[in-house]
């Protein structure tokens, strides 16, 4: 009795979607990076001075002002006049602590709008954030 022995064959990887394997993934990375590096939302150049606070993230609400006047709050944009009530919708106002993100030149006036609005909602802890890799040049 004769039997047929099974041709064998070579062993192949298929490339092609090796491929479109390879360019899904770097779409997905690319499209992920470049979503993350979106954070600050408006152009600021902070300031640094002598000596600084480390705060928490946690519970902690940041107020944009960017050089121009604008003001940005949970990264929406919003005018002077809508910041009390944007504040004031966020639960504890009581504890609840603010920083601020001014851009150093912003003028004094315009910034103490700011402050004045958020103590006017109730915020007791307002702080400044500053630039915390130029303060050794300042002397801190």
């Amino acid at each position: 009795m004769n039997l047929a022995r099974p041709v064998f064959r070579k062993a192949h990887i298929e490339m092609v979607p090796l491929i479109d394997s390879f360019f899904l993934l770097l779409a997905f990375f690319i499209s992920s990076t470049l979503s993350m590096s979106v954070i600050g939302g408006l152009p600021v150049e902070l300031p640094a001075v002598g000596h600084t606070t480390k705060l928490e993230s946690q519970d902690l609400l940041v107020i944009t002002v960017a050089r121009d006047g604008q003001l940005q709050c949970d990264g929406q944009l919003l005018s002077l006049e809508d910041l009390p009530t944007r504040v004031k919708m966020r639960p504890g106002v009581a504890t609840l602590r603010v920083a601020v993100r001014a851009d150093r030149l912003v003028p004094a006036g315009r910034l103490l709008e700011v402050l004045s609005a958020v103590r006017g909602a109730g915020v007791s802890h307002v702080g400044l954030m500053t630039d915390r890799s130029r303060e050794a040049q300042v002397g801190g």
